[in-house]
């Protein structure tokens, strides 16, 4: 049981103080009270039988996770009712009041926040957080009390220059990344890719195959390649499966329901792979949660991630995510958070590459015309390389990295194709600014490779449309490669994220 000592050596202060704390005496400063506070709810202290009364009489119960997180894996929406239950959740008496008074009290929101901020500034002190969040240091306590005494955080070590300091030194929160991992699959029109990751973000193993042709044998060779991951890792415990695709997917993101360039329809990808080594999901008792996400959607995932770990404050800016190769998809990212519409018909957001920019133009493989996508993408670099109707006769078409490596040793025909396709890029980018009034645009994929060819192009395309003379806009150029397994493993974590925000205190 903790002591009067032990709290007062956790919060840096004399026992005289934790004493006037816990008696609610007025003559101890705010900051000190916080701290002394902050110590008497990680330690669940509690004086005497008295104390322990008028304690309790100025406490409000809080949620706080005995066990360990790893046990109970599966944090779907349609058990999120009772996962608290299967995640060991129990009530408790240590939060003061006065502290919860001054603490606005978290949301789900923050949590989830938190987590990613954690997850990219690792190890992060309290103090960092809580300038980073913009909320009371007894907010951040709140949270991740219950999230060390899972084992889903760890506090490190004092950072060494601040030995000196008197007080609390600062103890930098981290992810706790050995008893768990996620898997990520980037289904490409090209190659597929499955990875599995820790949750604080190391690739632990890798492997790739070009995509088939039939569905059924792609998720065959994934089904292969996890139960082979999973079998690698006993002493891990696998979270969530994240899918990325090229398509538009079900609300409640568990199928395909179009891949043009693939010619698959209605695939049940999670249902598929759920299914998947069933032996191991009866000896642990239970299924993985697999979420499955438009590869636009993914990237843009990833993108606000990798913004988060440049940045030293939260990163709340609103942008616009055009990701590029064969064909193009749109992810949208609100305040942070990639926005996928409202509704049953959310999983068709983000599909601007299938917008017709020329009316009875060249036939799409969705089956429409004059896609953004025919004129605009790495594949589409090809066609006004080669020139209309030349293709056949002059057998297989360059690859864009070839038009791109031409360009790059002064070829004038290669140059010119990239600046067209940057023109109708920019023309698209011009609709889509105007269309969701966002504008802060990143484009990534395959058609970075010939960024400095495409650059001016896109932007004179853009400065053209109303939105280029009305709004303070913006694009830059994003990852080439990474954002595909990337944008997979980032759907996985956030899955895991979401549904620990909706277990810990701030969510209660």
């Amino acid at each position: 049981m903790a002591t009067l000592r032990d709290v007062a050596r956790l919060a840096g202060v004399s026992t005289m103080t934790v004493s006037r704390v816990v008696n609610n005496s007025r003559t101890v400063k705010p900051g000190t009270r916080t701290r002394v506070e902050d110590a008497i709810a990680q330690l669940g202290f509690v004086a005497n039988a008295a104390g322990r009364l008028q304690f309790q009489k100025r406490s409000r119960a809080s949620l706080s996770i005995s066990g360990s997180v790893s046990d109970g894996n599966n944090l779907g929406e349609k058990d999120s009712d009772n996962a608290g239950e299967r995640l060991g959740f129990q009530a408790s008496s240590r939060r003061p009041e006065s502290a919860l008074k001054r603490a606005s009290i978290p949301s789900g929101d923050t949590a989830r926040a938190m987590l990613r901020i954690v997850r990219a500034a690792q190890p992060i002190s309290r103090v960092d957080l809580a300038r980073r969040l913009k909320v009371n240091r007894s907010t951040v306590t709140v949270i991740v009390t219950p999230l060390i005494a899972s084992g889903v955080l760890r506090e490190a070590a004092a950072e060494p220059k601040a030995a000196s300091r008197r007080g609390r030194p600062p103890i930098g929160l981290s992810l706790r990344g050995d008893k768990s991992f996620v898997i990520g699959v980037n289904i490409g029109v090209r190659r597929t890719q499955v990875g599995a990751a820790t949750t604080d973000g190391r690739l632990l193993d890798e492997e790739s195959f070009d995509t088939p042709s039939d569905p059924n044998e792609a998720l065959a060779r994934i089904n292969s390649i996890v139960r082979r991951l999973r079998t690698s890792m006993t002493e891990r415990a696998l979270i969530s499966i994240g899918v990325s695709v090229p398509g538009p997917t079900d609300a409640g993101r568990k199928e395909l329901l179009f891949a043009p360039h693939l010619g698959w329809r209605d695939v049940p990808v999670a249902e598929r792979l759920s299914s998947a080594d069933s032996r191991s999901a009866r000896v642990s008792n239970r299924r993985v949660s697999v979420i499955v996400e438009n590869d636009a959607t993914a990237a843009a995932m990833y993108e606000a991630r990798r913004r988060l770990r440049a940045s030293s404050h939260q990163v709340r800016n609103d942008f616009i995510l055009v990701r590029a190769g064969t064909g193009i998809g749109v992810g949208l990212v609100l305040g942070g958070e990639v926005y996928r519409g409202t509704g049953t018909d959310r999983g068709l957001l983000g599909e601007f590459g299938h917008m017709t920019i020329v009316a009875g133009g060249k036939a799409c493989a969705c089956g429409n015309r004059g896609c953004w996508e025919v004129y605009a993408s790495a594949a589409s670099a090809a066609s006004l390389y080669v020139g209309e109707g030349a293709s056949a006769r002059a057998g297989t078409p360059p690859r864009f990295v070839e038009i791109v490596a031409r360009a790059e040793a002064g070829e004038r025909r290669a140059r010119a194709a990239l600046a067209q396709t940057g023109k109708n890029l920019g023309i698209g980018i011009g609709n889509v600014i105007t269309g969701l009034g966002v504008s802060q645009v990143v484009v990534s994929g395959r058609i970075v490779h010939g960024w400095k060819f495409l650059q001016k192009s896109i932007e004179d395309a853009v400065a053209g449309t109303m939105a280029g003379r009305l709004s303070n806009w913006s694009v830059e150029r994003g990852q080439p490669t990474g954002a595909g397994l990337g944008g997979a493993l980032e759907v996985a974590i956030e899955h895991y994220f979401t549904g620990l925000a909706k277990l810990t205190p701030a969510a209660a």
